[in-house]
């Protein structure tokens, strides 16, 4: 769907042009009730059903509304359906939802907004709009985090409540629209993406003359990282101090931006990266990350970390980095490569266990570099379609945001 239609509502498209009228300034606290969230003990959660449900914070949030995977039988602070629940602790700073259930027991991480004078959809409408001024207004480095006052001394104009029921209106059929343009533009993206792995696997599994299967064992050497000190850990320096979370799940170097690790200490030489190097994450910081291969920007950049293997041929083997790469990111080798590790919470792997896992490769460089060249062309593609997508669904969240901006100033 394209802006233009989703910015234009049949109902104001049809409507008279209307005189701004000047609504009275409100705190939240005027017009609902704040609820704290209190702490349960793990001890008292369970998984059948017994008691109340208990949602501990964002991550329970679904979306449309919250979804209850824990229980109580000892709770403390009771939500009700209607109640808003805003996320007053951690990351997710400001994220609402609606209860959607009879009663729900709530985490320190999170606030009940219980709306006692306004339309509850208009301020829910109004705390979605406030996500980044709740974001700026948090407080504290490791945990951010919003005070009662914060929440209650939010300022908004208020419209009498028909006014407020006729902008609901108007927002809901706006950002049920949204909400359709978006779930065809998400199935598109994951449609591109689908594209380029379905040709991966394509390629792997028809194989033909020339190709042998071994393990990778007979065909590379795989080299731990240096551990180097956390002293000379810093937020600025010459040498990037590569770990797991510089790995895209589906492969490929992830620049952490302001997160981004630097060392600052002396570097033994041999730990170096040069431009072309290839890397496996063998430790699984984030869900699919285990096995993921980087191929190295550039040289003397870029530290070889512990918790990576550095993936170096052996002598004789016809081989192309470039393409091993690819072999790495076939389902295959990343699901022999997760099985193999050891780990509950984290998994973790090794040189010895990759290098068990089995492989089907041509003996020739030129086929490694023609099918590399190929898979490139169909990347590069497919990652033009991505783009393509995600822009669609940045403009989606952004038009969403401006109707949000015009209802509460009057405009819409």
């Amino acid at each position: 769907m394209e802006n233009k239609n989703m910015s234009s509502s049949p109902l104001r498209a049809s409507a008279p042009p209307r005189e701004k009228t000047v609504w009275p300034v409100k705190r939240l606290g005027d017009v609902c009730l704040l609820i704290s969230g209190q702490h349960i003990d793990s001890k008292d959660y369970n998984t059948d059903l017994r008691g109340v449900g208990y949602l501990t914070g964002p991550s329970d949030f679904g979306d449309l509304f919250p979804v209850v995977s824990k229980w109580t039988e000892h709770p403390k602070v009771l939500a009700h359906r209607g109640d808003i629940l805003i996320t007053v602790k951690g990351s997710g700073v400001g994220k609402i939802n609606m209860l959607d259930v009879p009663e729900v027991a709530i985490s320190r991480q999170l606030m009940a907004v219980r709306v006692t004078g306004a339309e509850p959809r208009f301020i829910f409408s109004l705390l979605s709009s406030a996500f980044d001024h709740f974001q700026d207004a948090s407080t504290g480095a490791a945990i951010p985090g919003l005070s009662r006052d914060q929440v209650l001394g939010l300022k908004f104009s208020l419209p009498p409540l028909p006014e407020q029921e006729r902008i609901v209106g108007i927002l809901d059929e706006a950002f049920d629209g949204i909400a359709k343009a978006k779930a065809l533009a998400e199935a598109n993206l994951q449609n591109a993406r689908a594209l380029f792995q379905s040709h991966l696997q394509s390629v792997f599994s028809k194989k033909g003359e020339g190709w042998v299967e071994k393990p990778l064992s007979a065909l590379c050497y795989i080299k731990h990282g240096y551990a180097f000190e956390g002293e000379y850990f810093a937020s600025k320096g010459d040498y990037v101090l590569l770990t797991p979370g510089n790995f895209y799940e589906s492969g490929g170097y992830r620049d952490r931006g302001e997160k981004q690790k630097y060392f600052t200490g002396p570097i033994p030489q041999d730990y170096i990266l040069h431009e072309g190097d290839l890397l496996v994450a063998m430790t699984e910081q984030a869900a699919g990350l285990l096995g993921s291969p980087i191929i190295v920007p550039s040289s003397d950049r870029f530290l070889h970390n512990q918790r990576l293997g550095l993936i170096v041929a052996k002598e004789g083997i016809p081989w192309v980095n470039e393409f091993f790469f690819h072999v790495f990111n076939t389902a295959k080798v990343r699901r022999d490569i997760h099985v193999s590790a050891s780990g509950v919470k984290v998994r973790h792997t090794s040189p010895t266990k990759i290098g068990e896992v089995m492989v089907s490769v041509p003996t020739s460089v030129s086929e490694q570099k023609r099918i590399v060249a190929q898979l490139d062309a169909i990347s590069e593609e497919t990652q033009r379609l991505e783009s393509l997508y995600q822009k669609k669904l940045n403009a989606l969240d952004e038009l969403k945001k401006s109707l949000l901006h015009q209802a509460f100033s009057g405009n819409l």
